[in-house]
Parts: C-alpha cells; structure tokens; sequence
C-alpha cells in the first residue's frame, strides 16, 4: 500500500544545526536565566504528544480518505514532497511554497467572494450516500471500503485505524484495529469547516477543527484543538492566510498546560515564488525554563535572526542560504546542551508547516 510517513513527525533533528553551531557561543548571564536542558526536554514533550501509536496509525491511513470521499488529494502522496525538513532557509521557503500550493487548492477565488463554493452558501461536504457510514480498509484492494458497522456521525464518516510498524510505518498483517477516526462536517453559511477526532481505547488522541473562508483576493485557513499522547496534551492553533498573488503567513501557536510551556511562532513571506523574496520570522518559546525569542529575516542568500534570553540580547543566527551559524555577542562557546536546546527552537519553523500539511490531510475533500 502507499505509505504516507507522516508519523515520522518528530521535531527536526538537531544534527546538521548542532554541526554548525559548534565553536560559537556561551553561558547566560546570571540576570538571564536560562535552562537549556530543560528547554530540550520541553521540546522532547512537545514532540511526544504526536508520538502515540494512534497518531502512527492515523498518519499512515489519513491520506487514503480523501479518495474514498470522491476527492481530489490536496496533500501529495510523495513523501520527498512532503518531508520539508531541509534544515536551512531554504527548506523553510520550499515548505511555505508548498503550504501555499495547498491552500491555494483548498481556497478557490470566486467572483462572489463571498465563499468556497462559487460563492454560493456553504453546503454538506460529505455526499448522502456515504454520510453515516464507517468504512474500513481492505489489504487486497488497497484502500477502504464501505462496512455494515454503526456508530459514524451523521453528518459525518468513520475509518477504521490499525496498528502499523512503527519503522516502516506499514499495516501490521493481519490488520489489527487499534481505534477509528470520524470526520465530521460543520459548514454553514460561507464558512467551510470540519472536525477531526481521532480515537483509540477510551482516550481521544486528536481532536481539532479545520475552517476555511474566502474572499476575492485572499483567503484564511485555520486549524485549533489538541494532540496528547495520553499523557501529555499540546493545545494548537494554526492559522493561514494567503492571498491570491502568492503572499503567505503563517502563525503557529502551541501550548503544553502541564508544562506551562507555550511557543507562538509567525512566518511570512510576501511572494514565495520569487527567490528574493524575504522571510520574515518570529518565535517565541516561553517557560519555566527561560523565555528564547528569534526575530528577524531571510533572503535565499542570506539572513540573521536576533537571539534574545528572557528579554537580553544573546545570540546571533546568520545564513549563507545553506549553512545556518549561531554566534554568541560575547563570542564565548556555547555549551553542547545550547547548542542542541537553540537549535530545536530554531527548527520548529519548518516543523510548524509539517504540522499544517498534517493537519489538512484528512479533510481535503471537505474543501472541493
């Protein structure tokens, strides 16, 4: 079968950034507190909530949905296409062309303005015939397939989930059902909307709603709601705004309440089909563990970002388009858990649009 491996969604890996960062930087300042190890383990907990086998498995199937809605895929199913973890600014500008492409498919431009659908009011995403039904997945025909069970929403369907290998990211065989997933239609009005709720056991692993609306010359697409890997719950909103001559932004905001941890990151680019076209960046990752903000801009050529560690200037990140260099102001070494800790929190640009694609996935034919 096709193997969609978004489960691998882990925040970037560190490697190439921790290469580059080695040799620049140094201690905080005692009016700066900061705890760099404990920033990576905020990191590693934000990325555990999309670590559960539920997540795997939904992950793996999500890409199936849209075909057995009568759907066109908004998503490539070519995981090169999708994997945008280039590690570099110019991964970060093929993600956002790419997040742009997307949304650019799910908000069509209409005379009207006045919605996705031709203008005209908005109507039922899922056709009559399938409304109520639960479908579940067939090994020898490679897809899914309508069942006699009950229990999918009314204004809705449901797919049946199963474990995967979590190396290959493949159906287990025989297929063992681990949990389901219902899609439920909320559009109304001019608004475009659907909830997606992901369930294994007695604990709903997922649950978010994506809306869509449109006008003449732009359009917003936003998802909010929670993943938990029953353990650990990040509450999400991620919100994208795209105008028709190609400008993109993107806000990403992330909580973790047992953490009391949140990261509030912005990106824009007001053409990303042209190449000089800049990046501008904004992070901030706050927390008992020190507050890190990252603001400045990129260029496919060049770029600096400002570090700055509860509220004092720090550090430098400078681009080559390429190679990515953290500098210290006072030009000590950063320590190893700097280094790795800095460099996550840089990375989570390109992991934001990673979870935007992820997000859509399931609900392509929703937006048709």
């Amino acid at each position: 079968m096709r193997v969609l491996q978004f489960a691998k969604r882990s925040v970037v890996t560190v490697a190439v950034i921790s290469l580059a960062l080695a040799g620049c930087g140094g201690e905080t300042s005692p009016d700066a507190p900061f705890n760099p190890a404990g920033t990576s383990a905020d990191l590693q907990a934000m990325d555990s909530t999309f670590a559960s086998p539920a997540f795997a498995s939904f992950s793996t199937f999500s890409l199936m949905f849209d075909a057995t809605l009568g759907g066109s895929p908004i998503i490539s199913s070519s995981v090169a296409a999708l994997d945008v973890r280039g590690k570099n600014v110019a991964g970060i500008r093929a993600a956002a062309a790419r997040s742009a492409q997307r949304l650019a498919a799910m908000l069509q431009q209409n005379a009207g303005g006045a919605s996705l659908r031709s203008g005209q009011v908005a109507s039922a995403a899922v056709p009559a015939e399938i409304a109520g039904k639960t479908f579940v997945y067939d090994l020898t025909a490679d897809a899914y397939v309508a069942s006699g069970a009950t229990g999918a929403p009314t204004n809705g369907v449901r797919f049946i989930l199963y474990a995967v290998n979590p190396v290959t990211y493949a159906p287990v065989e025989p297929l063992v059902e681990t949990g389901y997933v219902d899609l439920i239609d909320l559009s109304g009005g001019t608004t475009q909307a659907a909830r997606v709720l992901v369930v294994s056991g007695n604990t709903t692993y997922v649950d978010y709603t994506v809306t869509a609306t449109s006008g003449t010359s732009s359009g917003r697409v936003t998802v909010v709601g929670l993943v938990t890997d029953g353990k650990t719950q990040a509450n999400i909103t991620l919100r994208s705004t795209i105008t028709f001559t190609a400008g993109l932004t993107l806000t990403y905001s992330l909580d973790l309440p047992q953490r009391d941890v949140s990261i509030d990151l912005s990106v824009g680019v007001s053409d990303v089909s042209q190449p000089d076209s800049p990046i501008n960046v904004s992070l901030t990752m706050s927390g008992p563990n020190g507050t890190v903000a990252m603001s400045g801009q990129f260029t496919e050529t060049s770029g600096t970002l400002n570090i700055r560690i509860n509220g004092h200037a720090f550090a430098t990140i400078t681009t080559d388009g390429a190679t990515t260099t953290i500098t210290r102001l006072d030009g000590t070494p950063l320590s190893d858990e700097e280094q790795q800790a800095l460099g996550k929190v840089f990375e989570l640009q390109e992991s934001a649009f990673v979870s935007f694609d992820q997000m859509l996935t399931p609900v392509g034919a929703f937006f048709e």
